[in-house]
């Protein structure tokens, strides 16, 4: 378990929070995924798999079903209302074009909106679009400085690992704009093993 202290507190798998009292109880070393968080998200779901994505301040859990069916909640931590963010499959590789992806947002004057959006090329505004798979119980909230995006999607019966991608940019006239081209930013993709939870 990567930790990191800041003031009293202990950031730890999969967006634990524990008191740097309890360090000698809950620090240990592990690698993949993590058994995740047992309280339920806002959607009632609770999810048997999480990881620790490296960069971004992001976590994603999730279910696999031997149907073939994901279902996921991903999470970011310390968001604003001025940004947006993203995660997404990438069937074409790791890399940004191809990817296709969930994204939300808070909208000045209405709900944190949660949408379908295919990426195409890298000046891409995020357009609502068709994604090449089906998806359903998409929805998103925003609440004490974390955005979350949930979702069920149909994938084929071959897929077991994926290209995954995630961003968080910020907002443009109340829509979203090109995210940065930080380090942490360019380094926002990996392989994840959805029935192993290995990822890299």
């Amino acid at each position: 378990m990567e930790v990191g202290i800041t003031g009293m507190w202990v950031y730890s798998a999969c967006g634990y929070t524990l008191h740097v009292g309890m360090l000698d109880k809950w620090v240990y070393s592990v690698s993949g995924s993590r058994p995740a968080r047992t309280d339920k998200f806002s959607n009632q779901n609770t999810y048997t798999k999480c990881v620790d994505l490296p960069v971004l301040n992001s976590f994603l859990h999730w279910n696999y079903s031997t149907s073939h069916q994901l279902d996921l909640a991903f999470r970011h931590v310390g968001a604003t209302a001025s940004e947006w963010i993203a995660w997404a499959i990438n069937p074409l590789g790791l890399k940004m074009i191809g990817s296709q992806a969930l994204v939300a947002y808070q909208r000045p004057d209405g709900p944190f909106y949660a949408y379908a959006s295919p990426i195409n090329s890298y000046d891409t505004e995020l357009q609502e679009g068709r994604l090449s798979f089906s998806f359903s119980a998409l929805s998103g909230t925003f609440a004490n400085g974390e955005m979350t995006i949930f979702a069920s999607l149909q994938l084929t019966s071959d897929v077991v690992t994926i290209n995954q991608v995630w961003q968080n940019g910020p907002l443009n006239g109340g829509t979203p704009a090109i995210h940065p081209k930080t380090p942490d930013h360019l380094a926002a993709l990996g392989i994840l093993n959805l029935v192993t939870g290995a990822a890299s």
